[in-house]
């Protein structure tokens, strides 16, 4: 085996241990999206509060909500709504915030400086914002261009009309064949959405390697990319993703468990340690996220042809806003 292949089998752990050591990057991430999740759960605390604070015994709504409780609070069914309809501004908020936290994840991997890595991050952020913006519109196109193909017109007209010859689901011969051809349309629209995510990575870390601005054009050159190199592209997200899940699976069974015991018995412990472990998991989300950055980095250094010009991040050390000294050289110049 060839010291790049072995190199290359390794990407996923470098970029995992690149990530991990850098806490004050990952509990900003984290924190940001906390922030938003404690907008739309602020109403519900209040109401809770009010709602608890008299007429019902302490630990009979623990496990769940009774009957009687629901009767007698019918007014929940509008605070739901009203959590919906924040929670897509929450949302559009969060993906803003991922835009972000990308830039300045790639300005702290790219910039060959220690320390002053959370004045790097936010350097970073505000620097490709708009940039990685326009990727994030790119990806979201894209994934109405695949919702349409996969759930809309052209599956019906090629998979069902052509392929499977009938005009509706029901002339099927069996439940069974309309249920796996469902599952069949959720499979291909995951394994689209989780190519376009690679995708995305692989493109802002291509703007971010090369100084450049197109989003769309570098977008058109990352596709290609990733068909000459799939393996090499595809493999350290794959295993990140398997990473992630096995955490995420571990931690979900253990709280899951937690939670089908809860009854009227139950301390307050056993809800601290819940929410301690979904901490965790959100904590560990934000560390895997910055590992597939750093991950696209890497690979993309390798695969990319040179620039016609002098690579920007090449011979230079400094921070932001400050002295940029050259390898090897005299002369330094100061960042704008």
């Amino acid at each position: 085996m060839s010291k790049a292949k072995k190199k290359g089998g390794i990407v996923f752990l470098r970029a995992l241990r690149s990530a991990a050591t850098r806490p004050p990057v990952w509990l900003t991430c984290w924190g940001l999206v906390m922030l938003l999740a404690l907008v739309a759960a602020s109403p519900w605390f209040s109401y809770f509060e009010k709602a608890i604070s008299r007429h019902y015994e302490p630990g009979s709504l623990t496990a769940y909500l009774t009957e009687p409780f629901r009767q007698d609070h019918g007014d929940m069914g509008r605070l739901s709504a009203r959590t919906g309809e924040t929670g897509a501004v929450l949302a559009l908020l969060a993906m803003l915030a991922g835009c972000f936290c990308a830039g300045g994840w790639l300005q702290v991997y790219l910039e060959r400086t220690e320390g002053h890595s959370l004045r790097r991050f936010f350097f970073g952020g505000a620097r490709f914002f708009w940039r990685f913006f326009r990727v994030l519109l790119m990806t979201l196109v894209l994934l109405g261009v695949g919702a349409w193909f996969v759930y809309g017109q052209p599956w019906e007209w090629l998979v069902e009309g052509i392929m499977l010859g009938i005009s509706d689901r029901e002339e099927l011969a069996s439940e069974r064949q309309a249920l796996n051809l469902q599952w069949t349309q959720h499979a291909l629209f995951a394994l689209w959405m989780g190519v376009l995510m690679v995708w995305g990575d692989y493109t802002r870390a291509r703007i971010a390697l090369h100084e450049v601005r197109s989003a769309v054009w570098n977008g058109l050159c990352t596709f290609f990319t990733l068909l000459r190199h799939p393996v090499r592209c595809l493999r350290p997200a794959l295993f990140l993703f398997l990473i992630e899940w096995a955490f995420l699976w571990g931690i979900g069974s253990w709280v899951g468990a937690m939670n089908t015991g809860m009854s009227a018995e139950t301390g307050v412990s056993t809800i601290w340690w819940m929410l301690i472990l979904v901490q965790l998991a959100a904590m560990f989300r934000a560390i895997i996220r910055g590992a597939q950055l750093n991950a696209a980095v890497g690979v993309s250094r390798n695969v990319l042809p040179p620039l016609s010009r002098q690579d920007p991040w090449k011979h230079r050390v400094g921070g932001p806003g400050g002295p940029q000294y050259p390898i090897g050289g005299d002369d330094y110049g100061v960042s704008i």
